[in-house]
């Protein structure tokens, strides 16, 4: 839980990217509260390497929608992996981003699939929570991979993968909440389409 550290002119002049960094690191309860509620700090020492440098801190590994994006360009540009992961648009959010569901599966060779069980993985439905991310991304690195297991897989289910829930939170950078303040995490039984499309699409997919 240590945090994140990123310097421009680190990486310009060392090819050196995001690194854990801090000493003293704390989290405590501190004296300020409203409404009966406390607030939390977050603390630790650190000295910049570099005068004049645009320095970043995060307290995971960074995963963005465009990194999201340029994953799942790479696969449908992949002849061999393209086969077996086919990828389309489940809704648009409310700034009309695109919510991906990636279908994974060895190709029928006939139109009857209902012997193969579906298997349906969600990641990023809380923005913040960049280690899902990582973790879909190293799923989906494995099931698209060459492995006799990964292959054993494709064939013996279907797999439906909505690897970031919540892209308008990730674009402008919320821990929790979507685009409009709401936590999606709690609404996957609302009826409303409208505020909450990547949830209800998602789970009218499952019902389908």
């Amino acid at each position: 839980m240590r945090p994140l550290f990123y310097s421009e002119k680190e990486a310009k002049a060392h090819n050196v990217g995001w690194q854990r960094i801090g000493d003293q690191i704390r989290y405590y309860k501190n004296n300020l509260g409203q409404e009966g509620r406390h607030f939390f700090s977050l603390t630790w020492t650190f000295q910049f390497p570099h005068n004049k440098d645009t320095c970043y801190f995060a307290h995971c590994y960074p995963y963005t929608y465009t990194n999201l994006q340029e994953y799942l360009s790479g696969i449908n540009n992949d002849p061999v992996r393209s086969k077996f992961c086919k990828t389309r648009v489940l809704c648009h959010t409310l700034a009309r981003n695109m919510v991906y569901v990636l279908t994974i599966t060895t190709p029928l060779k006939n139109s009857d699939s209902r012997k193969r069980k579906a298997v349906i993985l969600t990641a990023r439905v809380h923005p913040g929570e960049t280690n899902s991310s990582w973790i879909m991304k190293g799923f989906l690195d494995y099931i698209l991979g060459d492995s006799s297991d990964a292959q054993l897989l494709r064939d013996t289910f279907i797999f439906k993968v909505v690897p970031m829930l919540n892209p308008d939170g990730v674009i402008v950078g919320n821990y929790r909440c979507s685009l409009a303040g709401r936590d999606l995490n709690r609404n996957y039984t609302s009826l409303l389409k409208d505020s909450f499309p990547s949830v209800w699409y998602t789970r009218n997919m499952i019902h389908r």
